[in-house]
């Protein structure tokens, strides 16, 4: 179950990362996360859900389902939180519960494997429940609202691009979700703008 299309990974965090499946800029596709096939792609291009987690993920079509609906639970639930800390308000405490809800399903245990190098010890996820997959998402979200300054977290300034990021640059200046998309149509519309007038 894999998708083909390509996701925005640009954010600075996989919580936003999972918000921007939503705003993305494409007018026909408001939705990247329309089906458990398109959730399947997002996981897959994650690199923080691999390994542990992916060994949880449902292998019946009605897994999926359910799996997309807690995905879409969570996006929202990051969404209301983004807004509210941006805008200066505290979160609601349903959506900071949607949030703890998903980081309560992990249960990670250690073991000693043999390794081509001797015994290592590794961690892996053990939770039973469909959200364990999501947890790594959680994480990034929890971790973002207890942590991020709320004035670096902001969404591209390009007027028909909605997509949200985490400024971690030194300056505090980014303004574009990408400079490769957004920023560079910017700077070719100003160039031409300049041109027009010169």
């Amino acid at each position: 179950m894999a998708s083909q299309q390509s996701f925005f990974r640009e954010s600075g965090n996989l919580a936003l990362d999972l918000l921007n499946t939503e705003a993305d800029t494409a007018e026909d596709q408001p939705d990247q996360l329309q089906s458990p096939t398109d959730l399947a792609g997002w996981l897959d291009a994650t690199p923080l859900t691999a390994a542990p987690s992916r060994g949880l993920a449902p292998t019946s079509p009605p897994g999926w389902r359910r799996l997309l609906d807690e995905a879409r639970q969570l996006r929202g639930h990051v969404a209301r939180i983004v807004d509210a800390l941006v805008g200066g308000k505290a979160p609601l405490p349903h959506d900071v519960f949607g949030i703890n809800r998903v980081l309560t399903t992990s249960c990670r245990s250690k073991s000693l494997q043999f390794g081509d190098q001797g015994l290592r010890l590794v961690e892996r996820e053990t939770g039973a429940s469909l959200r364990t997959v999501l947890v790594p998402v959680a994480h990034a979200a929890a971790d973002l609202m207890s942590s991020a300054d709320p004035e670096r977290i902001r969404q591209c300034a390009s007027p028909s691009c909605h997509r949200w990021f985490l400024d971690t640059s030194k300056g505090g200046r980014r303004k574009w979700c990408s400079m490769a998309e957004c920023g560079n149509r910017a700077k070719a519309a100003s160039h031409r703008r300049r041109l027009a007038s010169a």
